[in-house]
């Protein structure tokens, strides 16, 4: 089974969702799925677990991209920082002004998909 469908189920139970079909690749799991901070813990946990991948909480909160502030301009990312991220994660819904919190609430089953796979290859 790929890295996307797996995660879609493990996602189910802890979202409260019953049908797979309802969790798209590009559903961000805060905005349209409704997950909250404390089910990260809980998702981390079952990728780990289940699919032998350790993620830290910051990989998935974008801080790596902004955590000294330097890549932050009156608390917004820069259009440097933005690329980035749209070229990591093969988009180009971030933009120039976003907050770490918006990047955050944006962030997508397919983005985690994209993190888990780089952690996998990257062994």
């Amino acid at each position: 089974m790929d890295t996307l469908n797996r995660l879609r189920e493990l996602l189910m139970p802890v979202l409260g969702i019953t049908s797979i079909d309802e969790i798209k690749p590009d559903s961000a799991l805060v905005k349209d799925l409704g997950a909250e901070s404390i089910d990260f813990v809980e998702i981390l946990y079952l990728i780990e677990t289940e699919m032998g991948v350790k993620i830290k909480i910051q990989e998935i909160a974008m801080t790596e991209y902004s955590s000294d502030g330097s890549n932050l301009q009156n608390g917004k990312i820069t259009g440097e920082i933005a690329e980035k991220l749209n070229r990591d994660f093969n988009t180009s819904r971030f933009c120039e002004g976003m907050t770490v919190k918006e990047l955050f609430e944006s962030f997508t089953v397919m983005d985690f998909a994209t993190i888990i796979d780089k952690k996998r290859n990257s062994h």
